[in-house]
């Protein structure tokens, strides 16, 4: 059972990760809502799977690398901001195409045997942490944020992420080959 409040994760994620000026703006935000609440600095990512289980990275990175070569590159476009109270989903922008990432989800269940612990919800989070609703909403309508920006997937970024997210680190990344 996954733990809402925790700061705390385990295994392997993919994370699909926005490049270039987006990336480095959605990075500003991030840090800047960091340095504000005092909460962890990440790189801004839609994780595609998470909590995947392996003594090792290289059966990890065999089956991520043949999951990617499945795939032809797509987009995704960031929505409007949504809050949980979920240490990992705080803050967060809904992606738009939740049927294409609800799909590309259920492959990457399939292809490294897992099941879902929770309902899967594409999305890309600004800020963790457990703060009050009120501190949430009140920085969801002051916050600017990049809504309706679209970026390429092109690749599957596989994050060590055992821990706290200061101790992430990426040990692979495929491209989408298809």
């Amino acid at each position: 059972m996954i733990d809402p409040a925790s700061s705390k994760t385990e295994g392997y994620h993919l994370f699909l990760e926005p490049s270039g000026q987006l990336a480095e703006n959605l990075s500003g935000v991030i840090k800047e809502l960091a340095t504000i609440y005092d909460g962890p600095v990440f790189a801004p990512h839609v994780t595609l799977l998470g909590r995947i289980p392996g003594a090792d990275d290289a059966s990890v990175l065999k089956t991520a690398k043949a999951l990617a070569a499945t795939y032809a590159p797509f987009s995704l476009t960031l929505g409007e901001l949504g809050t949980e109270d979920s240490y990992f989903r705080a803050l967060y922008m809904h992606v738009t195409e939740r049927e294409v990432m609800k799909r590309r989800h259920k492959e990457a269940l399939a292809a490294f045997n897992m099941e879902d612990e929770q309902p899967y919800t594409p999305h890309l989070s600004i800020l963790y942490g457990n703060y009050p609703k009120e501190t949430k909403k009140k920085t969801m309508h002051t916050l600017e944020v990049p809504v309706g920006a679209t970026f390429k997937v092109d690749t599957i970024g596989v994050y060590k992420t055992a821990g706290l997210p200061k101790n992430w680190k990426k040990v692979g990344e495929f491209v989408c080959s298809k």
